[in-house]
């Protein structure tokens, strides 16, 4: 089963692939990550709010996609899609999973991560110094 979730970010996206890329902003961004530790070159563990996933292999494409695959894990792939349009790039959150009994509760994860995303990006751009975001912000409805 796969749910796909779309925002659009006002940024380039090469910026969005660095943010999304980037292990070491990963947990500062995603209000779903806590944690990410690199346990050998080729595969990553990250701590989340719905258990632990472990990357063992991704595809990618810079600037366009990246697609991580995951082992011993509920999700079996997740990936960022990125289209250019102009200003802004579209985002596009793929989750494949089995479990059908857990489509609502990635469809919300979904979205609550390409807020996240949204407003990390944004928030430099509103004059906020990136090592202050507060993640747990998206948590909360305007």
């Amino acid at each position: 089963m796969k749910i796909e979730k779309k925002i659009e970010i006002k940024s380039s996206a090469s910026r969005i692939y660095e943010v999304v890329t980037d292990e070491d902003v990963v947990a500062l961004w995603n209000p779903s990550v806590n944690s990410v530790s690199q346990p050998a070159e080729d595969k990553y563990f990250l701590k989340t709010s719905a258990g632990e996933l472990n990357i063992v292999s991704w595809e990618t494409v810079e600037n366009e996609r990246i697609i991580w695959t995951l082992d011993m894990s509920n999700i079996n792939q997740i990936g960022y899609i990125l289209k250019s349009m102009g200003e802004l790039v579209e985002v596009t959150l793929c989750i494949d999973f089995d479990n059908k009994k857990l489509k609502k509760g990635y469809i919300k994860s979904g979205e609550l991560v390409l807020n996240g995303l949204k407003r990390y990006i944004d928030f430099p751009e509103d004059g906020g110094d990136p090592k202050e975001y507060d993640k747990k912000a998206v948590l909360i409805s305007p």
